[in-house]
């Protein structure tokens, strides 16, 4: 095999993997899902993580209000916790860590409803150049 040769299987192969990790991304960030009881009083909605999201209890939105709000200072605590046991283990590194552990607040549903723009498809690009060797 040639170095052009395989040049160009590599640079295909790396392509299928480029639309292989692009697909797989645009499935788990859509695998997230909405859940209602039969008799539609309360909905369930999770990250594809399983983390809560958004909870809604029909006629009694001050409930749902107050169990979002607790989970979500449970889950930035429990966040803190494992990032603490993490820096005794990472020593002096742990500064050169990203450890922002606050849990972003979900989108509104208005903006949840927006379809995601496609994301630029890279696997016709090469960033090796084509010279002879």
């Amino acid at each position: 095999m040639t170095p052009d040769e395989w040049l160009a299987d590599f640079e295909t192969k790396t392509a299928e993997l480029q639309r292989n990790a692009a697909a797989f991304r645009r499935n788990l960030e859509s695998s997230g899902t909405t859940v209602t009881t039969e008799d539609k009083s309360v909905t369930v909605t999770v990250a594809p993580n399983g983390a809560l999201l958004d909870l809604k209890i029909e006629g009694n939105t001050e409930l749902a209000t107050k169990i979002l709000a607790l989970t979500r200072s449970a889950r930035e605590q429990a966040a803190t916790n494992v990032l603490d046991e993490f820096r005794q283990v990472a020593g002096s590194h742990a500064n050169e860590l990203d450890t922002d552990v606050s849990v972003p607040t979900p989108p509104a549903p208005e903006q949840q409803k927006k379809a995601a723009q496609p994301e630029e498809d890279f696997s016709e690009k090469t960033v090796y150049r084509k010279e002879s060797w």
